[in-house]
Order: C-alpha cells, then structure tokens, then sequence
C-alpha cells in the first residue's frame, strides 16, 4: 500500500507533465538530464535514487495496477492523477526520505549498524558467529570502531543500545516502517528476517516494506548529531557534492572558460550530454551564470510561457517561443524552482 501510494504522489507532483517511466527513473536514480532536472523542477529530491536496484517489471506490476485501479489515467504517454487518485493519496506523508543525498549509501550505514549490534550482542553470551557482513571493507570499518571505543566495556555497549532505541523511539515514520527496520537486524540466535517472511508477518507488499525500511533508514540517519556512537558508524555516507560525477568533470572544464562544444571534445562526448550537464549545473546552482547562454529578455519569455500554459513540456513551450532552443529552454526550467511557478 505504502509503495501504491509513494508512486501516485509522485505522479501528482509531475502534474501530468512525465510518461509512465518518470517515477521509475526517478527510484533508479537515472542520471539523465530530464531526471535531474525533474528532481530540481518538481522538488522531487527525497526520492531520487531510494532503490537503485530495482527492476522495471517489479515497477511495471505497480503502475498497472493503479492504472486498472483507476488510480491514474494514460493518455498518449502521459501520465494523470484521477480524483479516485487524489483521494486514494489525501493526507498520506512519504515520511523522512533524503534520496538525493544518500543515493544507495545508506545501507553502508545499514551494514555497520547490522554488524556492530550482531557482534555486541553475541560478545555479551560469549558467543562466536559468523559475521553477517562479508565485505572487507565493511569489517575493518567495524573491528577499528569497535576497538576506539573499547567494546568490551559493558558501559559502551549500554550506552550504544540505549542511543539506538531512543533514535529509532525519535525517528518519524509509523510504527510498521521501524518494526521491519528491526526485524532486519540479526543478533544472538535471532536472523534478520527476508522480505519474505516480513511480509507474512506484517501483511504489506514487498516493495512497500522495502520502501518503508529505506525511510526508517533515513530517518534515523537524519538525527545523529545528538547520538556520537551512531554517527561515528554514518562517516562518508551522505553525499556533500552538488553535482553527479559526470557533470562535476564538465562543470571543472566550464570553470576554466572552455565552451560546451569544446568540452564535448574533450570529453569525447555527445553536445546533447553535455547540455544534461549544464542544466544539473542550472538546477542545482542558484549563481550559475545562465546568461552565457541566453539574453534576459528570452529568459523572460520562456518563463512567461511556461508559467500562463502551466507546463514544463519543451515541445509545448518551443511552438510559443520559436527563437528559443531546446536547450535555452531546458536551461530556464532548470532554473526555475517549482515554488516559483505558484
């Protein structure tokens, strides 16, 4: 239901301006120049790149569902909320989401936590295990961050379960969202549980409990500052730079006064990825200096277009501003956050 819900919400923020893949490349975190921009056009970051893995047919069950559901309607490749939709979501919270800013590393986070409270609690029976996490890297961090605070000390490891109970009472999701966190863990003689069996316990669809466990993740990641053993094990996960890793490298070129076709060149790559890049670098930089690339006066025309026609189509604007580019076009969205267009 939650998973249901998560998609049709986004597809009222597109407000029928994006096809039936929006919200799929949006989950996958797709770094193309339409996503990217979409996320800084609609506001959609908390939800750029929550499921990097998931599949296309898993998404394609939800879309044709909601559609035989009526809760969206498809008509020549768009998409639209019906009002059963927009009822079917009233009132619903997608809850603690910071996609933009995580992007997959989460479950870093997810993976020291998981090993840290396996390995507390089976030191406390003087038990062995097979560590849950087998990735090197994983257990070196966990084995120095064990070592710095002296894990055998029974104060340490009452101190570390008592700031994670209290984050996880704090962390603003529904009670449902924190149990499956929980139930994912592993301790003494007790396995995390697979979707599976998540899913038989608490009745609610896999890609929702999946959906919820990222948000519960989030949340709590989001409330460390006042729990230093918790965010010692959040080092390196939020992602701090503005831009994806492309569009850094062309940005550093631009910096240094090369133009776009000279950083094609350089690059090796097509003008038109090029043009996705300057428009991730429009949406994000609110000092990016737009008017290398068109005059004041354009700017205001694709504006006023697109704001008296309520649209953010680039074929719809371009039939109104015929000296206007695509990609002069492009640029102005990207500018222009969806709050201004209110």
């Amino acid at each position: 239901m939650y998973a249901s819900k998560l998609i049709v919400y986004i597809f009222a923020r597109y407000n029928g301006q994006r096809g039936p893949s929006s919200v799929y490349h949006l989950f996958k975190g797709k770094k193309s120049g339409q996503t990217i921009q979409d996320v800084g056009l609609f506001q959609l970051h908390p939800f750029f790149s929550i499921t990097p893995k998931l599949h296309k047919t898993q998404y394609d069950t939800y879309f044709n569902q909601l559609i035989q559901q009526q809760f969206l309607l498809l008509t020549e490749h768009t998409v639209y909320v019906t009002e059963k939709g927009w009822a079917f979501i009233e009132g619903f919270d997608p809850g603690p989401l910071d996609g933009w800013h995580y992007r997959g590393n989460e479950m870093i986070f997810m993976k020291r936590l998981s090993l840290v409270v396996q390995t507390l609690s089976h030191y406390a029976r003087g038990a062995s295990f097979i560590p849950i996490e087998q990735d090197g890297a994983i257990q070196r961090y966990v084995k120095s961050y064990l070592r710095a605070h002296q894990f055998q000390q029974p104060l340490f490891q009452e101190t570390f379960t008592k700031q994670f109970i209290a984050r996880l009472d704090t962390t603003r999701v529904e009670e449902l969202s924190k149990q499956v966190f929980v139930l994912r863990l592993s301790g003494y003689e007790m396995s995390g549980h697979t979707w599976q069996q998540i899913q038989t316990e608490l009745g609610e669809d896999v890609f929702s409990l999946q959906l919820r466990f990222i948000q519960c993740l989030h949340g709590l990641l989001m409330q460390l500052t006042e729990t230093p053993l918790l965010e010692d094990l959040a080092q390196h996960i939020k992602i701090e730079q503005h831009y994806t890793q492309s569009t850094e490298k062309t940005f550093s070129l631009f910096k240094e006064g090369y133009t776009l076709s000279q950083i094609a060149q350089i690059r090796h790559l097509k003008e038109s990825t090029i043009e996705d890049h300057f428009a991730e670098m429009a949406m994000v930089d609110e000092d990016f200096p737009i008017y290398t690339f068109l005059s004041k006066e354009l700017r205001r025309k694709i504006e006023d277009v697109a704001t008296k026609l309520q649209t953010t189509k680039l074929r719809q604007i371009k039939e109104n501003v015929e000296q206007a580019s695509y990609f002069q076009i492009r640029l102005v969205l990207a500018a222009r956050r969806e709050s201004k267009w209110n």
